[in-house]
């Protein structure tokens, strides 16, 4: 959440215990306790996309990292006795076929080495049964069949998760916004009927309604947006 929008949202709570305190005051006035309900909502959804917005995305990131040195690390083990057996064999296809270093592997793009390690793996399982001498047999393919399928569950997640953090932001700039609209074109144009009837509300709802930036400590009167 950006700081405007958290100053912001800092106001309502401060102002929402104002209401609380004092809440027999102006639940009779029913226009004013309709907009403190949609205010209530609204505060609600904000704290849910918050929470959504908050949600880190190192976790994901992390994941996706480890499951790709996997595979890498499994994939260059296979193609490494691969490269030794087509090399023993004259087989330059073959050879020419699994010929990457680990810092090859590493270098190629995200959305491809799935498929440079799927091709490794193919070339190799075409001759599993010879390649026993050369450290390798079916449990080996295996491993990184696993290897390459788990990380492939993982290549679109990062940006997944960023699409949804994203969208979370929106929402929150839009129910500020309302929020905001409900405040000043509902909530303070009724205030002035308890100026004189509850004078203590009326002084500590306008407190409340000031926030401090929390940038520069300034303090405004919260407008709508």
């Amino acid at each position: 959440m950006n700081k405007p929008n958290e100053d912001r949202m800092s106001m309502i709570y401060a102002l929402l215990q104002v209401l609380m305190k004092h809440a027999a005051v102006w639940t009779g006035l029913v226009p004013f306790k309709n907009a403190k309900d949609e205010l209530d909502a609204n505060l609600a959804s904000l704290e849910n996309a918050t929470q959504t917005q908050e949600t880190s995305l190192k976790g994901v990131a992390l994941d996706k990292r480890l499951k790709k040195e996997a595979m890498i690390k499994k994939a260059h083990e296979v193609a490494e006795g691969a490269y030794a057996y087509a090399e023993d064999k004259g087989n330059v296809i073959m050879r020419d076929a699994v010929d990457y270093s680990r810092s090859d592997l590493n270098k190629v793009r995200d959305a491809v080495v799935a498929q440079t390690c799927q091709g490794i793996h193919d070339v190799a399982n075409g001759v599993i049964a010879d390649l026993g001498a050369y450290g390798l047999d079916a449990a080996d393919l295996t491993t990184l069949q696993t290897a390459i399928d788990s990380y492939v569950a993982t290549v679109g997640s990062p940006r997944a998760a960023l699409t949804v953090r994203k969208g979370a932001t929106a929402e929150i700039n839009a129910l500020v916004k309302d929020s905001m609209k409900i405040l000043t074109k509902r909530m303070d144009k009724l205030m002035p009927e308890f100026e004189t009837s509850a004078p203590a509300f009326h002084q500590e709802y306008f407190d409340a309604r000031i926030i401090v930036n929390s940038g520069t400590d300034k303090k405004d009167v919260a407008e709508a947006a």
